[in-house]
């Protein structure tokens, strides 16, 4: 058999690195450059963690943390987990359930991390997690596969999809037995071409770099349940931050998109920051990352063999967490089209059969 891989980020760098290690005849695809600048996986926030709510997720969470520890692209700086009343048993369910699934983690006291105290009423850490290189990390599966035997092209745009066949590529037919969609914000239009509607919206999102003015960055990385903020080293001096559910949701285009950061999302963070972290009195905003995430309904991704389309395979929806989730991805797409016997909790199918994900916290999004 033959596989097209539809897509440079991090979904499709891994699933070609699994069919090239199986031995699959392996081709990836990329329209611009591998984890391109403009796209989802160069611009996330790239924090690695395995709290969620889903045992199917926290496993694939595990698996994939166990994959990136111990490579060049990876900081084990611990993960933070700071929680409010409403949250809390919630959050403490989650942990019975993930150390169940062999996700540890510690209940402390968060002013033994050096922030305030104030609104948490549970908090726990994740001394494994942490975050990566996202681009650093997909070019890493991708020399991988190479070295297995794939290979993999950049500048390279796919114009349509033919199940079964291949793809159009320059108005020719590029043949394969089976295609992988994995084109992040551009498989919606991708799909189409094969009379395939998902369903997927694009949401603005950005975060920020800021520089700490001389005061000691932060050492870990950090959600805030409480503040709806999350944050992470970013170099000497400096911390990236974003903001968390609830906030407002801006849809947009993927072709065309405002890519710089808004004055008061920055203020709005810092804000948030500072109240946490009250020793960051003199933060200075130096940069940061506007992208999008393409989200499903269920803010969980689409994954494997799409009904009534043989030879079709799905990489994407990843709304937000398929950085953290990429190497297992890889591992359960590849495993789908290799026909191995692999249960799928995130078909597309699972919205007209009344499968969807539900989430404890995060509006469905943990």
């Amino acid at each position: 058999m033959s596989t097209i891989v539809v897509g440079g980020g991090i979904m499709g760098a891994c699933t070609l690195y699994e069919l090239a290690r199986a031995g699959e005849e392996a081709l990836l695809l990329e329209a611009g450059t591998f984890a391109d600048e403009r796209a989802a996986t160069a611009r996330s926030g790239a924090l690695v963690r395995t709290h969620y709510s889903n045992p199917e997720v926290v496993r694939m969470a595990v698996r994939s943390r166990d994959v990136y520890l111990g490579q060049p692209y990876y900081e084990r700086c611990g993960w933070l987990f700071l929680v409010d009343e409403e949250g809390a048993g919630p959050a403490r369910r989650n942990r019975e359930m993930q150390l169940r699934e062999g996700a540890p983690s510690d209940e402390v006291d968060p002013a033994d991390f050096g922030v305030a105290a104030e609104g948490v009423a549970y908090a726990l850490f994740e001394p494994d997690s942490g975050f990566a290189d996202p681009v650093a990390a997909t070019r890493s599966f991708i020399d991988a596969a190479r070295r297995e035997g794939a290979e993999a092209r950049e500048q390279s745009p796919v114009e349509a999809l033919v199940p079964g066949r291949g793809v159009r590529v320059g108005g020719a037919l590029l043949e394969a037995d089976n295609v992988v969609l994995a084109a992040g914000a551009w498989s919606k239009k991708l799909a189409a071409t094969a009379g395939l509607d998902l369903p997927l919206e694009f949401p603005r999102e950005q975060d920020v770099v800021f520089d700490t003015g001389g005061a000691p960055s932060v050492e870990h990385a950090i959600s805030s349940q409480v503040d709806r903020v999350y944050l992470r080293p970013a170099g000497d001096g400096r911390f990236l931050a974003g903001r968390g559910y609830p906030k407002d949701y801006e849809l947009v285009d993927p072709e065309r998109y405002d890519e710089s950061l808004d004055a008061a999302f920055e203020a709005d963070v810092r804000a948030r920051v500072q109240k946490r972290l009250p020793r960051l009195s003199g933060l200075r905003a130096v940069g940061g990352k506007v992208g999008l995430y393409e989200v499903t309904p269920d803010w969980h991704p689409l994954l494997g063999p799409v009904d009534g389309y043989d030879g079709l395979f799905l990489a994407t929806g990843g709304s937000g967490h398929c950085f953290k989730l990429g190497p297992a991805i890889g591992e359960l797409v590849a495993g789908a089209v290799l026909g191995r016997d692999v249960v799928n909790t995130f078909s597309l199918s699972r919205f007209d059969e009344g499968r969807e994900l539900h989430s404890a916290l995060g509006g469905n999004r943990a």
